[in-house]
């Protein structure tokens, strides 16, 4: 079996691609943001790196061009232009039995990707477009925020490929059920859940949790991730300040920030910014609770690594939580966008300390089934299938 990858950034596709590689099925991978680092992970003979997007990226930001274009027309400049080196690219490819391409990436280069007679798989990293574009508009308009949601040119290229593709691959339940409602045959539809970074998060020594009750949630921090719901949340709470914090990690989104001038901030939300792996895996030793309150989040790997540190999770139900955790068990999945249940799971935790790293531990040892491998071996048995149909 001879597999293709193309993907405008990194998403998971370095993952998949190590996977294929170990299993001598990858037979090129087109990306951009492959660095000297990932030498070790992936073959460089392998990977056929677009160096023109990292170019104008460090332009963009250098230049500071956004103040003057509207990120969202750069992006969808970027990924067009992508796609256009793709389609050369790939034709000089031969004997290719699968092409896996990210969602907004290809769609110019399927006539020659057809040529080479490959099944031909879109990998979806979020729900539906028009799923995304319905609950983000909705929490924009919410907040009384006036540009669109996601633009409109990406929409339209999106739903051209999830016709043209033969099928489409979602890797959480809830991705799975957004292209249903859209009334996508389920013929054409893939599921093999997400892999999670099991072996570098988990760890075997126990160790002491602060005495302080942190709560730690992670990702970019704007509207899509929920964030508005849980500093709403957090701030019902009466639980004594210098006692209790509220972690934050990641880089601050615009959206966000323009809606923290309408919500109340409590003195111990902490603001973290970005931050390196191995940190990352401090901070989640030194917290007592991970929360991910996403109104749309197509997987949310943090989940995973929390729980492999051994922190019990409360998400909400447009993640994959329900895949990853056991509800009442390992933690809670919550309603997106439901402000009362969210402060009471917190709450839950915070006064119920003994159950709350239970649920914690047996969380640890339930993730350790999501890695890596097994996903690999999942998504090579369901190429297969393809293949056999």
């Amino acid at each position: 079996m001879k597999i293709v990858i193309a993907a405008g950034g990194r998403f998971h596709a370095l993952n998949l691609a190590h996977q294929l590689e170990k299993r001598n099925c990858l037979k090129k991978l087109f990306i951009s943001g492959y660095t000297r680092k990932d030498k070790d992970f992936i073959s460089s003979g392998l990977v056929c790196k677009n160096s023109y997007n990292s170019f104008l990226d460090y332009l963009f930001s250098k230049l500071r061009l956004y103040k003057f274009v509207d990120k969202s027309d750069y992006y969808v400049f970027k990924d067009n232009l992508f796609d256009r080196w793709l389609s050369r690219k790939i034709n000089k490819l031969e004997n290719i039995d699968v092409f896996v391409g990210w969602a907004h990436y290809f769609l110019n280069s399927l006539p020659v990707i057809r040529k080479t007679g490959a099944k031909i798989i879109l990998e979806s990293g979020s729900c539906h477009i028009l799923e995304q574009q319905k609950l983000l508009q909705q929490e924009y308009d919410k907040f009384g925020l006036k540009n669109p949601a996601i633009n409109q040119r990406n929409i339209d290229k999106m739903l051209a490929e999830y016709e043209q593709a033969d099928y489409i691959m979602t890797i959480s339940s809830f991705v799975y059920n957004s292209f249903i409602k859209q009334n996508i045959p389920k013929k054409k539809l893939l599921k093999v859940m997400c892999g999670v970074d099991v072996d570098y998060f988990l760890d075997h020594k126990p160790f002491v949790r602060n005495k302080k009750f942190r709560v730690i949630c992670v990702g970019l921090l704007g509207l899509r991730k929920g964030i508005q719901y849980l500093l709403q949340a957090w701030s019902k709470l009466n639980m004594p300040i210098e006692q209790t914090e509220l972690l934050l990690v990641g880089n601050l989104q615009k959206d966000l920030a323009q809606v923290l001038k309408k919500i109340k901030v409590l003195p111990n939300v902490k603001f973290f910014g970005s931050t390196n792996k191995q940190t990352l895996k401090k901070l989640y030793q030194d917290a007592s609770l991970f929360v991910l309150p996403s109104v749309e989040d197509g997987f949310g790997m943090v989940i995973g690594e929390a729980m492999a540190t051994g922190l019990p999770v409360i998400c909400s139900s447009h993640t994959a939580g329900l895949d990853l955790i056991k509800n009442n068990k390992h933690g809670f999945v919550v309603s997106a966008c439901d402000v009362d249940s969210l402060s009471q799971k917190i709450l839950w935790c915070y006064e119920n300390r003994r159950e709350s790293e239970r649920m914690g531990q047996l969380g640890q040892e339930h993730v350790k089934q999501f890695s890596w491998d097994n996903y690999g071996k999942n998504v090579i048995k369901t190429y297969q299938e393809i293949l056999d149909r």
